[in-house]
């Protein structure tokens, strides 16, 4: 039931009770009942489940998929740049799951280590491949997100959606942090670097999402964004930037 290394963590559980930051739930991932755990102050990253590790944000996406997409499970899947314990438990619930990351210097539609290498901005599957895309906070470090939202509209089928998280500014308009220009990348502000799965340096962040994202995508892509947030303790959900959105392709675009 629990991995090594959340076994390993087990024994803190009594620390946590006396100190007021434990509380138990149901997670979505796990689909049980379990207890989440503050292990620090930026509970985006800290409030696990002592079962799965997962972390809100990924909660938060499962839950959407439960709810917003019923069917998830027999749809066919593209997920770009997949880590953590949603993209397992997405991968395992499927049968019709292709994940993909970017390695820089390598062929675009080739494979590295049975991963497919695709860039969002250009990618190299026909027209209408897929009924649903996911990218779980992916999208602030593309560099050019117009192609990238533009590409994952004609990847998908017509009905189909893009499930996505995001660290998303409300009450601010978006601000781009870095670009690229003819001498390379030209940073607009300090560097800031995120996780990545296949990169110990990390992935530079690009953009800070503010209140026109949904605009912008419907602009570049024709596609229709809602967004979901949540507090909810008794499901793990609550966090800083707690966001889910689902981009609908209504109708043909392009």
């Amino acid at each position: 039931m629990y991995s090594k290394f959340v076994k390993r963590q087990l024994w803190k559980i009594p620390v946590f009770v006396l100190s007021g930051k434990l509380n138990w739930g149901v997670c979505p991932i796990c689909e049980s009942r379990t207890c989440f755990v503050e292990y620090d102050a930026w509970l985006r990253d800290h409030y696990r489940c002592i079962k799965c590790w997962s972390i809100p944000r990924q909660r938060a996406l499962v839950k959407v998929l439960n709810e917003k997409i019923k069917d998830w499970r027999s749809l066919k899947i593209h997920e770009s740049s997949p880590g953590g314990v949603s993209s397992t438990f997405i991968k395992k619930n499927t049968s019709h799951y292709v994940p993909t990351h970017y390695f820089p210097g390598v062929e675009a539609g080739s494979f590295q280590d049975g991963i497919r290498c695709e860039n969002l901005e250009a990618m190299t599957f026909d027209d209408e491949s897929f009924d649903l895309m996911i990218t779980q906070d992916v999208m602030e470090h593309v560099f050019c997100p117009q192609s990238a939202f533009a590409e994952i509209a004609r990847t998908l089928k017509t009905g189909g959606a893009h499930v996505f998280t995001v660290p998303f500014y409300q009450g601010r308009e978006t601000k781009i942090r870095a670009r690229l220009s003819d001498g390379g990348i030209e940073y607009l502000d300090k560097p800031d670097y995120h996780g990545n799965p296949i990169d110990k340096k990390g992935s530079l962040v690009t953009r800070e999402w503010g209140d026109d994202l949904m605009d912008l995508i419907g602009k570049w892509s024709g596609l229709t964004t809602e967004r979901y947030t949540f507090s909810d303790r008794r499901l793990g959900l609550e966090a800083e930037f707690l966001d889910v959105f689902v981009s609908w392709k209504i109708t043909n675009v392009g």
